[in-house]
């Protein structure tokens, strides 16, 4: 027990910078920790009998009127979302930067087996979606045909100095009809109808099960404790050598 405690007393400052690292990794996740709230504190419901402009949570299989083909794979989806990276050096140092982001906006449908949920894409909608593409280029390695055509109907240029390839990262993600599908949203009213639209109050869009999603989130918040723990000790170390 003296043992432990004079290590303590040793370790006071190191101890308290990892505590107060941690912390603020908590802090910086503050998003995360909420969505992970508002999932445990919402209980999946039928949505037949769902209440109006209430905070709510529906599992179901994606299906739409309208068929959409997603912009780089042409794959006939109800929603896409392609997200475009570019590597770019300042100095000695480099990082990406998101050059094109977009998503389309076509209503759809979740049906859970008791009637159906129209949902209306919005700048409030937070989408969760497993990865479908991933195609990458550099200075000696460039995109396929397919991907380079539909970079270009983007207006997204591939070329840079001298005609070279740029180095780049293509993401794309879709729901084809009959996906599984997560939503955790408002619902209110439009023409009448019973829908989801992001915007008065975020909507979680996800192809993920909701275990899986809270798992994702919590990773997260995990990650950047550990990480705030890791700083905060070696700086308190740092100082407490000096």
């Amino acid at each position: 027990m003296d043992a432990l405690l004079e290590l303590l007393k040793n370790n006071l400052i190191v101890i308290a910078g990892g505590s107060l690292g941690g912390f603020l990794g908590l802090v910086l996740s503050y998003r995360d920790v909420g969505k992970i709230l508002r999932m445990i504190r919402t209980s999946t419901g039928e949505i037949a009998s769902l209440p109006m402009d209430e905070q709510v949570e529906i599992a179901g299989k994606a299906d739409g009127e309208t068929t959409l083909q997603s912009p780089i794979m042409k794959t006939p989806c109800v929603l896409w979302q392609v997200v475009v990276s570019e590597k770019r050096s300042s100095g000695k140092s480099s990082h990406w930067v998101t050059v094109f982001s977009n998503t389309s906006t076509e209503p759809f449908d979740i049906y859970d087996g008791t009637v159906r949920m129209r949902v209306h894409p919005s700048r409030g909608m937070d989408l969760h979606l497993r990865e479908d593409v991933k195609k990458s280029s550099g200075i000696f390695s460039s995109l396929d045909e397919q991907t380079q055509a539909a970079l270009n109907e983007m207006g997204v240029d591939t070329k840079g100095f001298l005609n070279l390839n740029k180095t780049m990262r293509v993401h794309e993600y879709f729901i084809e009809k009959g996906d599984p599908i997560y939503l955790l949203g408002k619902t209110s009213s439009r023409v009448g109808a019973q829908v989801m639209d992001g915007e008065d109050s975020p909507l979680i869009v996800s192809d993920y099960s909701e275990l899986g999603l809270l798992g994702r989130f919590a990773w997260k918040v995990i990650v950047n404790a550990m990480l705030g723990i890791i700083v905060g000790v070696a700086v308190s170390f740092y100082f407490s050598i000096r």
